[in-house]
This record gives structure tokens, sequence and C-alpha cells, in this order.
């Protein structure tokens, strides 16, 4: 049985955009199951013996509509097929019954193919290192369409000793201790990185020449509450707005861990629904936001 690390499926409208997507996973290395046929009508209308002899990381059904197939595969999501991952496309509006509220979707809201790219191998990579397994795409898709759903089982209650604050703590001082240790990295690009780290405040500052050219405070406390994690960016000059994004500590049970529930104004530039991250990919995500805002302004 071949292995994949994904298996692609989209609607005719999408044809080309998807086959420039799929050439940027394979130039990133990534392999990918996807061939000429495999759109959603194909997909939904195949059965057992019919569909690809291949073991994938994840299928990934493009989403720009939601019709019958695309909301299997969304709903499958949301009770728990770990090996389904839809890229919503555009401005799609998805209804909320089928979204689950601590489930990062990977959304691409403009023609940039790196940029989804990223973000999919990002988490394939999260999915290697907690040591999912591939699963047979036949299996996968046929529990997505409903022929074999996920087995249920009862979602264990938060936590009695769960605390929003103590995940704050640990938050700020996580983020604080991987800033730190990142930002002497950008010397090579003839930048000065530099990391105030206090008890209430993280203010990251990146310089050239003395030239403040990327600023970033992280807060305790916030527009959501104060149990949250406030991110502004660029320095505070009394007329900026108060916030950029917050992050809230939540318990996924699902997962049976805390994460964080992220709201982005503009942090990312994302927009939309919040997302979930855990510590590593919200520091990873906010590293990867400053490499692209320096290299389009100071290259």
């Amino acid at each position: 049985m071949t292995e994949y690390d994904v298996a692609v499926s989209f609607a005719e409208d999408q044809r080309s955009t998807v086959e420039e997507v799929v050439e940027a996973f394979r130039q990133r290395g990534l392999t990918v199951l996807h061939g000429s046929e495999h759109t959603h009508e194909w997909w939904s209308h195949k059965e057992g013996g019919d569909l690809p002899d291949a073991r994938v990381r994840f299928f990934v059904p493009f989403v720009s509509e939601v019709d019958d197939f695309t909301s299997a595969v969304l709903l499958a999501v949301k009770s728990g097929e770990e090996h389904v991952l839809p890229v919503l496309l555009g401005d799609v509006a998805v209804p909320p019954d089928l979204l689950h509220p601590h489930v990062a979707y990977v959304r691409s809201t403009a023609h940039r193919p790196d940029q989804l790219t990223e973000a999919l191998a990002t988490r394939i990579e999260a999915a290697e290192a907690v040591g999912r397994e591939r699963a047979p795409v036949g299996e996968v898709v046929t529990r997505a369409k409903g022929g074999s759903p996920v087995e249920e089982v009862e979602e264990p209650a938060v936590p009695t000793t769960f605390s929003r604050y103590t995940e704050q703590d640990m938050t700020l001082r996580y983020l604080g201790e991987q800033f730190a240790a990142a930002l002497p990295r950008l010397e090579r690009r003839g930048l000065v990185g530099t990391a105030h780290v206090g008890d209430t405040r993280i203010a990251v500052r990146i310089e050239r020449g003395g030239d403040t050219v990327y600023a970033l405070d992280i807060q305790r406390g916030g527009i959501g509450g104060d149990e949250t994690v406030n991110f502004v960016v660029g320095k505070n000059d009394g007329v900026r707005a108060l916030t950029n994004g917050w992050a809230r500590p939540v318990y996924d049970t699902d997962a049976g861990a805390a994460v964080l529930e992220v709201h982005d104004f503009s942090l990312f530039g994302s927009g939309g629904a919040p997302c979930a991250y855990r510590r590593e990919e919200l520091f990873t995500a906010l590293w990867q936001q400053i490499d692209a805002v320096l290299t389009s302004t100071v290259g």
C-alpha cells in the first residue's frame, strides 16, 4: 500500500487553484495523492475497493461551498475524525453546527499557495511529532461520508484542577522563553531583536540601525478578560488599537488538554472564527508572521 502525506479532493471550479497548491506541496517535499479525476463528486460516489489503495496522513478536501459531501467531511472532523483536514477557501460561510469550537481549521483567504503549504506542512509535522499513524484513505473517506462513523465516546468533563490563570502564566512564561531564544538568530539578517519579559508584559522589539522595524507587546489581560493574553502590534503611541488579537485558555475535552482559543483581529491577518492553538503552535504562528512581515519590509 502506497503512503502519502495528503490526498486531496476538490470541486470542478477549484481545479486550477488546487493544481497550483499541489505543485507547491510537492516542491516542499510533501507526497500528494492527486489525480485530475479526484473531485468531490468522484470521492463521494466511490465505495470500498473502488477507492485508492493508499495510506495518508490527511485527507484534504478544499471547501468553497457547503454541499452534501463537504458537509459530511466537516461533520466528520467535528465528530473526531483526525485524518480529515478541510481547507476553507475564500470567505466560505460554514454553519456553526458543522464546526468544532476547538479545532483550528486551515483557511486560505488569498491566492497564496506558499502560505497554505506552510500551514498544512505545520499540521503534518505536528501529526508526525505526536506519533499519529497514516490511515487507509478508503476507510477515512468512507467514515467521513457516514458509512462507518467514528466511535462516539463520552466527553470527559473539564477537570476541577483546570485553571485559566495558571495556563495564562505558563503561556506568558513559554512565549517569553521562546522569543528570548529565537531573537538572536535575527543577527544573521542584520537585525537586532530584544525581548523584555516582565510579570505582566513581554515587549518584543526588532531594530535595524536603531530604527524599530517590528514591535509586539504580549500582555496579561485585556479585551477578553483578565484571564486572557492580549497581543498589540506596533509601538504604543496612544493612537493605535488596544488589541490586534487575544487568546483565552480553554480546556479541550476532545484532546484532554488545555489549549488557547485565539481571536485574531489583525495579528495574523486571518480574522474569522476563533482558532485553537497549543502554546507551541501559537509561538510558531507568531514567529512565522514576524518573519513574513520582516521579509516584506526589510528583506
